[in-house]
């Protein structure tokens, strides 16, 4: 028993070995890559390096080969019509900040105003309230 114990011991060392050395090979991979690209210059060669990404294709990255087994992958109505209605939204409050925020901040008065009276209204409230359970 001691010995099975001892091998998935093991074994989860090694898994956790391998998941540590594909994590840190995808981060080496990525740094050399923008780097090849030229990532790491001036502002300049940083906009032409996001340029030169940007019209990057698969086959650029794996090959023509590679590329051809890989399938294409479309991304679901659900998916994209949300992100455009999170898009709309997003926009919207852009655009309309300012007015948002007075609105925030006349509420925040007005509700500060009225406080002495709704404490009042909900406290007659829950005093009928309770004479309602006592009898």
């Amino acid at each position: 028993m001691k010995i099975i114990l001892a091998d998935i011991d093991k074994m989860g060392k090694i898994s956790t070995l391998v998941s540590l050395g594909v994590r840190v090979g995808a981060v080496g991979a990525t740094v050399y890559g923008l780097n090849q690209v030229g990532a790491f210059g001036d502002v300049h060669q940083g906009k032409a390096a996001l340029e030169k990404v940007k019209s990057m294709s698969l086959e650029d990255l794996v090959g023509k080969d590679i590329a051809d087994q890989i399938p294409a992958v479309e991304m679901p109505e659900e998916i994209t019509s949300t992100l455009s209605t999170v898009r709309n939204t997003t926009s919207d409050v852009s655009k309309n900040l300012p007015g948002y925020w007075n609105y925030g901040v006349e509420s925040t008065f007005t509700a500060a105003t009225n406080l002495p009276d709704t404490s009042k209204h909900y406290l007659v409230l829950a005093v009928e309230e309770a004479k309602k359970s006592m009898n």
